[in-house]
């Protein structure tokens, strides 16, 4: 058997079968929950290949009207025409092999910039890095941004390397592309401004600190610096290609309220309850590495320096992933090869005695034994996908079907004013296209009543407000929330550990109270997930 093995790469091996097995647990992942807002994704996406062009005004609410940048248009296209070709399974399919993309780009950047780097350490913290992000990964257009910054960073690290002004060549191009799928492109931009500023302190500080425990073996001359720069502002250009110019800038940037990160379930801090372990465990990992890695290079250890620009990527999205959950997987792609290279050093041991040498059976029926190990792993994460290509009707526990088609069998209602729940605004585009809404998930940020759109729509569930005023002002007439309030998944270790009384989490709804004492509304609507009140 062990000639077996000699003839079979066993390393090609254990990576497929472990790529498979994060195949499989993001297939199942996908199809868990659907992303609130990829009916609002499709709906657009379908406009967008039907009429040929971006879309510049909202007609999707009845609130708000003015002009609209759909700064994902690309992305919407895309999901549109894919879900178009194969239906949700599709999707799910390639949505999962853009994370599988990134993994591997992670793997082969690893083996490449780092020596003597171990396969099962690489695997470990990819798995724990991709665990930590799956509540943001699924069919989300941000895995986009996600595969953007890792071929930002990657460009960065070739031209840091090899100096050749060619490589930059791509900057242009990959920014326009992110421009067009993403706003985390301003990110990037960010980024490549970070990295000018600390690549010219760097330039400067070789002179006045020659000697000193930073890391200046990245330095980069003047005339090599110049050509970053222009190539930055070649790059701004190309963005002002894309169909919105410059106005794309404009809409994005009126984003300066903050409200949102405080009122919206993936934007909360990772002090927010329900506490997400696995994302608080890798950030302990990064934590932890950035403490060795000061360490050593404060000791002087000749294979490890403080690098400016590593130290500075690393606490900024530490920073951010611990300011809010959705920056978790950005803040895994940043940080994954510096806690390779750490973590490596740190468990770098030698054996004290020479242990003679290694049995051959043994070894080859311990990697079968790992490969059986994936593969069942596989096996019992596929066994848990609830596959469907309908996931409109497939997900009826959590978003309102039958309302919906309730109000669809009465078309008398079709002329009134519907206030809608928020997370259900992107399901309600896509099942009921032909009823304009509230509120949906585009336009949380944006400037509307003197706030922002999202405060204005929490001001109907305040007791201090005067709810029924509220909702005179807009005319509204159908009002469409949920049946029961909403509590908080709590283990009862948690409750005990922080003093959580029961019912303390809940999010209890003051405007269904309103509707339901009200003389003016009567329900006319109602199941286990949606009352529908009208007045």
């Amino acid at each position: 058997m062990p000639k077996l093995l000699e003839k079979v790469n066993f390393k090609t091996l254990f990576w497929v079968f472990f790529y498979f097995f994060i195949f499989c647990l993001l297939l199942r992942n996908s199809f868990s929950y659907l992303d609130a807002d990829f009916g609002w994704h499709l709906k657009v996406g379908q406009e967008i290949v039907n009429t040929q062009t971006v879309p510049r005004i909202n007609h999707y609410n009845y609130t708000f009207s003015g002009d609209w940048v759909d700064h994902e248009w690309l992305s919407n296209a895309i999901l549109y025409e894919t879900y178009n070709y194969g239906g949700y399974i599709f999707v799910s399919i390639l949505f999962a092999l853009i994370v599988i993309f990134v993994l591997i780009l992670l793997n082969v950047a690893a083996r490449r910039f780092l020596s003597e780097t171990s396969d099962l350490l690489i695997a470990l913290l990819q798995f724990f890095g991709l665990v930590a992000s799956l509540p943001h990964l699924g069919v989300r257009l941000q895995e986009f941004g996600v595969l953007f910054l890792l071929l930002l960073l990657i460009i960065i690290v070739y031209y840091n390397k090899n100096k050749n002004w060619r490589t930059l060549l791509f900057l242009p191009p990959l920014m326009y592309l992110w421009a067009c799928v993403h706003a985390s492109f301003l990110i990037g931009f960010f980024l490549l401004a970070a990295w000018l500023f600390i690549k010219i302190g760097e330039n400067l500080g070789q002179k006045f600190w020659p000697k000193s425990w930073l890391d200046f073996s990245g330095v980069l001359e003047w005339r090599e610096i110049i050509i970053f720069a222009v190539m930055l502002i070649f790059s701004f250009g190309a963005t002002l290609l894309t169909p919105y110019k410059l106005g794309l800038y404009s809409f994005l940037l009126g984003y300066q309220n903050t409200f949102y990160q405080s009122n919206i379930q993936e934007w909360l801090s990772q002090f927010s309850f329900p506490l997400q372990y696995w994302q608080l465990f890798y950030l302990a990992l990064a934590a932890l590495a950035l403490i060795f890695y000061i360490y050593y290079a404060r000791k002087q250890k000749p294979s490890l320096k403080i690098n400016l620009w590593t130290i500075f990527l690393v606490l900024l999205f530490v920073f951010l992933g611990f300011k809010s959950r959705r920056h978790i997987p950005l803040m895994f792609i940043v940080s994954f090869l510096f806690l390779v290279d750490v973590w490596r050093i740190v468990l770098k041991t030698d054996p004290p005695v020479k242990i003679g040498r290694p049995n051959k059976y043994l070894y080859f029926w311990l990697k079968v034994y790992l490969l059986c190990c994936l593969l069942v792993a596989s096996a019992h994460q596929l066994a848990q996908v609830r596959f469907t290509n309908e996931p409109f009707s497939g997900y009826c526990e959590k978003y309102p079907c039958g309302a919906v088609e309730f109000l669809k069998d009465h078309p008398g209602y079709d002329s009134f004013n519907i206030f809608n729940e928020y997370g259900w605004g992107g399901y309600l585009i896509w099942a009921y296209p032909e009823k304009k809404l509230f509120i949906d998930g585009r336009l949380p940020q944006v400037p509307f009543a003197g706030q922002t759109f999202l405060e204005e729509y929490y001001d109907f569930y305040k007791k201090d407000h005067d709810i029924a005023k509220k909702l005179n002002q807009y005319q509204i007439k159908l009002v469409l929330i949920p049946a029961e309030d909403r509590d908080l998944k709590i283990k009862k270790w948690e409750k005990i550990f922080f003093g959580i009384k029961d019912g303390e989490l809940v999010a209890h709804n003051d405007l269904r109270d309103y509707l339901s004492s009200s003389s003016d509304w009567q329900p006319v609507y109602r199941d286990a997930i949606a009352v529908i009140y009208k007045k």
